[in-house]
């Protein structure tokens, strides 16, 4: 009886149970309301209500059978389906005394099953909470571009509590297995999520969520925690994907395979430095050899080429024009990647052309507007192109949703004080950032000195800005902020006249 109560909770059967009696009783409401206004007769409300009723074991019994998913509505697995991998990197998906269904290929890139999330309240009541937030973690993640999810029902009946979760993982084949409980005590709501390496058997990151739980609340809870798992483990700045990059940044380019290539090249957005910006071009070049089609590939090649442009690092002809193609093309290949939209949004940022942008950039957003990275960079590029409010709203959500974002987060932190006047402000800011060497970052920290008439350390800074930058000059640096602010040809003024102020030459002057 007890594994009969867990099919029907995987099978969502008391998700639409409920969802059905709630509807039905809405519809009840209206049609009690509505008819009499227009006299009909009291049979016509009575039918309706039988109409209901006899619809609620048909729902009850496609719940059972059937599943709607992102591909749209198929039969529910039976209980006893496994998923193994064979030995040439195959899964293969079966039920007891059936063939194998057809083969379906592993990605060579990361892969994740979520386990169902325990209740641990002793109140069945949360069973249908820990449900839900499983299913909307599941679906999250799937919308990730980097990750291949396992679908909800092939870790169906499988838990922490019946076997260890490294042989979950290794059972199902996946990369790696997140995992997690629900307990409610009172009014307070505490979920745990642990995500585990399978390969190498340890628990690689976990998190506690606690939140005041109440019935106006509850889906806004929901979401909320489901959005702070998915945007840490799977945005580029999450927690797989840093680790997918450190286990492959110093092996040698021609051992590693398209994927593998990708997640060097994702690194450099951690070192803005020549030297990364060429392994990541060498690595996304390399991937595009091995794959032609590998539109990741061709998205963040856009980057490295955009990169060349704006940082001047490796160098060759025509960098905006070669982007651009890049762009483009990763979209031809995958018009649904939110992630070459948003790359390609940067692209024509940087050619200023503000309206592509915007229009390029709310496109990515509509296809995912939960990727922390998304979110957080085109909110800094939509700030920069004059929608200050809108742009640093969208970097506040992303620095709530992934708490491993990049030091340049903190640069628009200060950018959006020093804006507002709050130069103080804008110095804490500032200096939470280790950007030594980028001179936009360096630019406002001088003039929010200047502004606070601390010359001494505006000029100190200078000076430290040319010892890392030794043909740094005026001409130069106003070149770079026109480039970052196309839009903002009075800020760039500003921050070049004090620069000016804390004593960069305007030509090449000795260090």
């Amino acid at each position: 009886m007890r594994n009969f109560f867990r099919e029907l909770r995987q099978r969502k059967v008391f998700t639409v149970a409920a969802a059905y009696v709630v509807i039905a009783w809405l519809l009840l409401q209206v049609a009690a309301t509505v008819l009499p206004i227009f006299d009909t007769p009291a049979w016509v409300l009575k039918a309706v209500t039988v109409l209901l009723a006899l619809g609620f074991p048909v729902a009850v019994l496609l719940a059972w059978a059937y599943e709607l998913t992102p591909q749209g509505v198929v039969k529910t697995d039976s209980g006893g389906e496994a998923v193994a991998v064979t030995e040439d990197g195959v899964r293969a998906t079966s039920a007891p005394n059936h063939e194998p269904d057809v083969a379906i290929e592993l990605p060579s890139g990361p892969s994740i099953a979520v386990v169902p999330f325990r209740n641990l309240s002793g109140d069945s009541s949360q069973d249908l909470f820990a449900d839900a937030l499983t299913s909307d973690i599941v679906t999250g993640l799937t919308r990730s571009s980097h990750l291949f999810v396992l679908s909800a029902g092939a870790a169906a009946g499988l838990g922490p509590g019946e076997q260890d979760l490294a042989q979950t993982g290794q059972s199902l084949g996946v990369s790696y297995l997140l995992s997690g409980t629900v307990q409610k005590v009172g009014e307070t709501l505490r979920v745990s999520a642990q995500l585990t390496d399978v390969a190498n058997k340890v628990q690689m990151w976990s998190q506690k969520y606690d939140r005041e739980l109440s019935a106006e609340t509850l889906f806004a809870v929901q979401d909320d925690i489901r959005e702070q798992i998915v945007a840490t483990l799977s945005d580029l700045h999450g927690v797989i994907y840093a680790t997918q990059s450190k286990r492959n940044v110093h092996r040698p380019t021609a051992s590693l395979n398209a994927y593998e290539c990708l997640s060097v090249a994702l690194a450099y957005d951690r070192h803005l430095s020549p030297d990364y910006h060429l392994r990541a071009r060498e690595s996304l070049e390399r991937a595009i050899e091995l794959d032609p089609n590998f539109d990741e590939a061709w998205s963040h090649l856009s980057w490295i080429y955009t990169d060349e442009q704006i940082f001047g690092f490796n160098p060759l002809p025509n960098p905006m024009e070669r982007a651009l193609t890049a762009a483009r093309k990763a979209i031809e290949l995958n018009p649904d990647n939110y992630h070459s939209h948003w790359l390609l949004s940067r692209v024509h940022y940087f050619m200023g052309h503000r309206d592509l942008f915007l229009a390029e950039a709310q496109r990515a957003l509509d296809l995912n507007s939960s990727d922390g990275t998304t979110l957080g960079l085109l909110g800094v590029y939509i700030a920069f192109a004059g929608e200050w409010e809108r742009g640093m709203d969208m970097v506040h959500k992303a620095k709530l949703l992934n708490p491993n974002h990049p030091d340049y987060y903190y640069t628009a932190f200060g950018i959006e004080a020093f804006v507002k006047g709050d130069h103080a402000a804008a110095l804490e800011q500032f200096h939470k950032a280790n950007l030594p060497a980028w001179v936009p970052h360096q630019s406002f920290l001088i003039a929010a000195y200047s502004a606070l008439e601390r010359t001494q350390e505006a000029h100190g800074q200078v000076a430290q800005l040319r010892q890392l930058l030794p043909d740094l000059a005026l001409d130069s640096a106003a070149a770079q902020l026109n480039m970052y602010f196309p839009f903002q040809p009075e800020l760039v003024r500003e921050l070049v006249g004090a620069l000016e102020s804390a004593g960069l030459p305007a030509a090449d002057a000795p260090v």
